[in-house]
């Protein structure tokens, strides 16, 4: 079997990064310990509660009442059908990878179109609201009064996210104009238009509330701790990144931040002045960073979903983000 080059590259660049580790073990440490540690301190209890609730409520079938309030207001922002819907707000609301993954989920249960779900996927993987207040303002930018930061903030992002489902729909039908198939295969399902139900997981014998939470738990779980392992691989790169001599203090938040938008943000929050600093954590935290990238990777495979451009998308508005919080700050 002929080996390609790609392969050679990957073999070749794990073998260097495990050397490294070896010969400068305690910057390993440091970068181990600074990623197990936020994601213990912060992101595990920021973002496990409200993951296991969505869990839950879609297994009890909650989400049947859930949809049906938001799918109005969702479906006049983005154009989406019911259960297209109920995949945007998992995403907006319980942050990465949720959004990409309940997409993923919805198309191989044959409850959305193919069309649509890429549509939904170049939008609705978002940070968490929880996050973005929780610690952005209320955390890194305490000493500024963390609270007056929220509103630019989310808007940047969130306004972010209507825009770039602006600029997909008017692209699409642009590019459909001719055939006139993308209104209708974007709101066309496979089959009826069926809320999500328990059915969507493996039913077991015991169907109690109590199993169904625990099974919630224990999904959440496994979710979490492959977060867990991204921000640890990801925070030991940052770390030895930081010892390289680069141009400036700038330059290397801004390259800690494309590779783990979390601790990017602290350093960034730590080096760069307000309004520019929640700028940059704004678009660094909407792009996803290359270890929410390799999450929102894992959880499409199998889908068909192109992840090339769903890297492009999440460019784009990550640029918009920053742009519309100095908007804010600079009014």
């Amino acid at each position: 079997m002929k080996t390609t080059l790609p392969t050679i590259f990957l073999r070749l660049s794990t073998l260097l990064c495990f050397i490294i580790l070896l010969c400068y073990p305690s910057q390993t440490l440091e970068g181990a310990s600074v990623g197990l540690l936020l994601w213990f301190q912060t992101i595990l209890p920021t973002l496990l509660p409200i993951m296991i609730l969505a869990d839950f409520i879609l297994r009890i079938g909650g989400d049947r009442y859930l949809t049906k309030l938001v799918a109005g207001p969702l479906s006049l922002i983005f154009g989406l059908s019911e259960n297209g819907c109920y995949g945007a707000l998992v995403g907006l609301l319980c942050g990465y990878p949720m959004g990409a993954k309940t997409t993923a989920s919805l198309l191989k249960e044959n409850r959305i179109s193919r069309q649509e779900a890429n549509y939904l996927l170049a939008f609705s993987n978002q940070p968490s609201a929880m996050f973005l207040i929780g610690y952005l303002c209320l955390s890194l930018f305490a000493d500024y009064d963390g609270n007056t930061l929220v509103f630019p903030l989310l808007f940047g992002v969130y306004g972010s996210a209507v825009l770039i489902s602006i600029f997909y729909r008017g692209i699409e039908t642009m590019h459909h104009v001719l055939s006139n198939s993308w209104q209708d295969n974007l709101s066309a399902e496979p089959q009826p238009n069926i809320p999500i139900s328990p059915s969507t997981h493996n039913k077991s014998a015991d169907s109690s509330p109590l199993s169904l939470l625990e099974s919630s738990m224990m999904t959440s779980f496994e979710v979490m701790v492959k977060i867990g392992g991204y921000m640890m691989l990801f925070s030991i790169a940052e770390v030895h990144i930081g010892k390289v001599p680069l141009v400036n203090a700038t330059v290397k938040s801004m390259l800690m931040g494309i590779i783990e938008m979390t601790t990017g943000c602290r350093h960034v929050a730590t080096v760069i002045q307000l309004p520019w600093a929640l700028a940059l954590c704004g678009a660094v935290t909407t792009f996803g960073g290359l270890s929410g990238l390799a999450q929102t990777s894992h959880v499409l495979q199998g889908s068909g979903l192109s992840m090339g451009r769903y890297v492009l998308w999440k460019l784009l508005q990550g640029i918009l983000a920053g742009i519309l919080i100095l908007l804010c700050c600079y009014p």
